[in-house]
Parts: structure tokens; sequence; C-alpha cells
């Protein structure tokens, strides 16, 4: 390489390093003494925000006596709600007729005089015409299927019902198993047996019952046993063998008649004030739907095991356990049909949608199960 061109090079290199030192960033002056250099900037940590220390306090009254299983599920589920809040929630329980008439505690709830209960929602016929649907319907979902019903479709029917009063029902029902057709006296060997009975049962179950000639009334399960030693009725419904044994009927009736044609279930629906359950923290909601869902599926598992040891009680005690005859059985599941047609037809909007229901899901069951079933052998 000729000298010429080795000055020409050193010479560009020079201009390219002056240019680039020329594109550098001016240098931080330094730091006067005793300054800290300024601190980097740390991104914020996010807290969870700590429940609200609010403490909130409900009256419930169920409908039933100190004895009804019934009311130890409901007070369990009083319980639970307070444990698991660590008492920020505290749910008091209370026996029907406690605070005010027992099966009257919807319309209680409705004015805050309590805050919830857990009960039979027929008590309410008088209120809601559609009330009947939900509790011991003739020829309704059985135990199996009243649980699925209730939550996909029941729940919301029920509040849809209960539109205008303060009132809001909760997911979780205890479906309770097929209800004793009759406690009675004498036993049911034909439709005419059914004639001037004097019978105590509710809902629409009451209403089958006097079509077919009982002279039906309706009391709270607390004045049963005292009213059958009067002779005031000579027969009553009123739940399955655990709760039957429980509350002592089999000092007062003979003949436990089984069919679960007029009450193939009795679901317990649990209620609050829909205010007072709208004004909850989202946590505290959430405690008292886990708690009735639970509570209430611990009660059925435990109501089909002690219907078991209770019935074997009945027969030890020398009560006499019979099945209502296959023709009788007839004639309630066709007055039931007679009159649900008749109720569809004259009923509100809303009655006609609920029992529509009721019918696709128990069609619609029936054939699931059907499949399920084994086939017989040859």
């Amino acid at each position: 390489m000729s000298r010429r061109v080795m000055v020409w090079l050193v010479s560009m290199v020079a201009v390219v390093a002056l240019g680039l030192l020329g594109c550098a960033p001016e240098a931080a002056p330094p730091a006067e003494e005793g300054t800290a250099p300024p601190a980097e900037e740390e991104e914020e940590e996010v807290t969870p925000a700590a429940p609200s220390a609010e403490t909130f306090s409900f009256k419930i009254q169920d409908s039933f006596d100190a004895a009804n299983p019934a009311h130890i599920y409901a007070e369990k589920i009083c319980d639970a709600v307070t444990a698991m809040s660590g008492g920020r929630l505290e749910f008091k329980s209370f026996t029907g007729g406690s605070i005010v008439a027992a099966t009257k505690e919807m319309d209680a709830i409705d004015t805050k005089a309590i805050d919830g209960t857990y009960t039979c929602t027929m008590y309410n016929l008088d209120k809601w015409p559609e009330a009947g649907l939900f509790s011991a319907r003739p020829g309704g979902l059985t135990a199996e299927a009243a649980p699925v019903w209730f939550q996909y479709y029941g729940i919301d029917f029920i509040n849809r019902m209960a539109e205008g009063y303060d009132v809001i029902a909760i997911p979780g029902i205890c479906p309770q198993p097929p209800e004793v057709f009759a406690l009675s006296k004498k036993d049911i060997k034909t439709v005419d047996d059914i004639k001037g009975l004097r019978m105590r049962t509710s809902g629409d179950g009451g209403e089958i019952m006097t079509r077919l000639g009982a002279s039906v009334v309706f009391m709270p399960g607390g004045e049963l046993y005292e009213s059958m030693q009067r002779g005031v009725i000579d027969a009553f419904e009123y739940s399955s063998p655990s709760v039957n044994w429980a509350m002592s009927f089999q000092e007062i009736a003979e003949y436990q008649i089984f069919s679960a044609t007029r009450a193939p279930s009795d679901p317990l629906v649990f209620y609050l004030n829909k205010s007072r359950w709208e004004s909850l923290p989202a946590d505290l909601q959430a405690i008292v739907l886990a708690a009735v869902q639970s509570v209430t599926r611990e009660q059925q598992m435990w109501i089909d095991n002690d219907n078991i040891v209770a019935t074997e009680k009945f027969r030890d005690f020398g009560c006499k356990m019979v099945h209502l005859p296959p023709d009788v059985e007839r004639a309630v599941i066709d007055t039931a049909n007679e009159f649900y047609a008749e109720k569809a037809m004259t009923g509100t909007p809303l009655y006609k949608e609920i029992l529509e229901s009721q019918v696709a899901f128990i069609t619609a069951s029936t054939q699931q199960s059907s499949l399920n079933t084994p086939a017989p052998s040859a």
C-alpha cells in the first residue's frame, strides 16, 4: 500500500470517530457531594382488599318444631353460615312459631319481622297459586329428579313467582324422599275408604284428596299428635318414616300407608329477605350459597339412610306397614292429572310454564333412567 493511501485511510478513521463522539449523549454531571443518586422507581404492589369488618345478624325461623329433622338441619345451615364467615354473618335459628306463626314465615320475611326461613313452598298457596307445584306435587318430581330441576329451573321459577315480595329463594334444596301416603287409624283398601276420611294434608295433595272424597284440613306439624289423640282427624300426611318416628307418630297411627303417588318428593327451600341478601358483600353471599348447598345435600343423605332404620322401628313398634292398593293409586294419579289439566287452562301463564317445564323434565329424566337400567336377563 502506498504512503498516500495510508494517510488517506488514517484521516477517514479520525473523521468517523469525531462524528461518533458528537452523537454520544452528554455525560451526567457528577453528583454534588452529599446528594444521593435518584432512586429507581419501583412498581407498586397491589394488595387484595381485606374483607369488610362489618357484621350482620339474621333471624331465621323455619316452619318446624324442635323434634323435626327439618328444623335440626335448618339449624345446621345457620351454624354453618356463622362458622364459615368467622362470625361476620350470624344466622340465628328459631323453631316454627317462635317469632311468627309456623308456616306463615313468608309474610314475616317480607315485613322484615324475620330475615329468612326453611320451609315447604306449598304453605304459601294463599299468596301464589303456583306454590303447590314446588312441594309434594302428586305425580310430580321424584327425589332423584327434584334437585336437578330446582337447580337449573325451579329456583328461578320460584323467584319469578315471588316478584313483588321482598324474598329470594337460595339455590340448593333438600328434595326429601317420598312421603308416607297416610298415617292413619284405619287402612285404606278402596277408593270408598277415602270418602269422609278426616285427613290433614296440604298443598295440591289436599285438593286431590278432597276430590276423592276426604274431609281435608290443614294444620302445622306440631299440632298433629294431639289432634289424632283427640279424634279431630283420622289420618294425616306429613313426611317420611325418619321424620315421623322422631315426632312419635307411631304412638297415634296404627297404619303406615305407603305410596309415592301423592308426594314423590317434598322439597325444602331456604329463603331470605331479598333486600338484606343484596346488601351482603359478595364473599358472605358465597358462604351462604355454599352452606345451603352442602347442608341440604347432607340432610338428604342422612334422611335416606335413617328412613331404613325408622321403618324397622315402626314395624317393631307394632304399626301395620301396608301399601296403597294399585286401583287407589290409579285413582289418585288420574285425579291429579285432571286437576293439573284444569289448572293449566285456567291458571296464570307462569303456572302453565312451570307445569310444562316439570312435565318435560320428568319425561326426559324417566327416559334417561330407562336407558341406564340393565336389561332383564333371559
